[in-house]
């Protein structure tokens, strides 16, 4: 038997996969629920429209994961990812944006989420990063981020 932040494994059968979706926009917290609630071993069980319902679902629910928009009213993601951080919470993050920004892929990564995900992923994309976090996986990064990261890394830094 294995424990883990993700669950329990028990004869090579995994639990499933509990995950809180943080996005103030109903349309992609709705599409996004549908996409993972496909797969056997993955389920919704929160949903937050702002920064501040994402910590409370995080730590009423205590998910496995937190997909997490960086865009919201009232608390932004890095302050989510901050807080949490903070405070301990062994959830996994992996931000899912629409924004392909410097100061939010960087801030967030140093901040201890797993991976940073554009909205523009392919659906099998995502289901496999939420599982890979679960599992304790970092370095879930869209093909575009990869390259931007290591752009930044040989040319201007990080710190810029």
């Amino acid at each position: 038997m294995l424990n883990s932040a993700y669950g329990t494994r028990r004869d090579n059968i995994m639990e499933t996969i509990r995950v809180v979706l943080a996005d103030d926009h109903p349309l992609m917290r709705t599409g996004i629920r549908n996409l993972l609630q496909q797969t056997k071993d993955i389920v919704v069980v929160g949903e937050a429209t702002d920064g501040y319902e994402a910590i409370q679902l995080v730590n009423d629910l205590e998910p496995d994961v937190l997909l997490l928009d960086m865009e919201m009213p009232g608390m932004q993601g890095l302050e989510v990812a901050e807080e949490l951080g903070a405070a301990g919470s062994p959830v996994s993050i992996l931000a899912l944006s629409a924004y392909e920004d410097k100061h939010y892929i960087i801030g967030v990564l140093a901040k201890g989420a797993a991976g940073y995900l554009t909205k523009e992923e392919l659906p099998e994309t995502i289901i496999r990063a939420v599982r890979g976090v679960a599992k304790g996986e970092h370095g879930w990064v869209s093909q575009r981020i990869a390259v931007q990261l290591s752009s930044w890394l040989t040319n201007d830094g990080v710190n810029d």
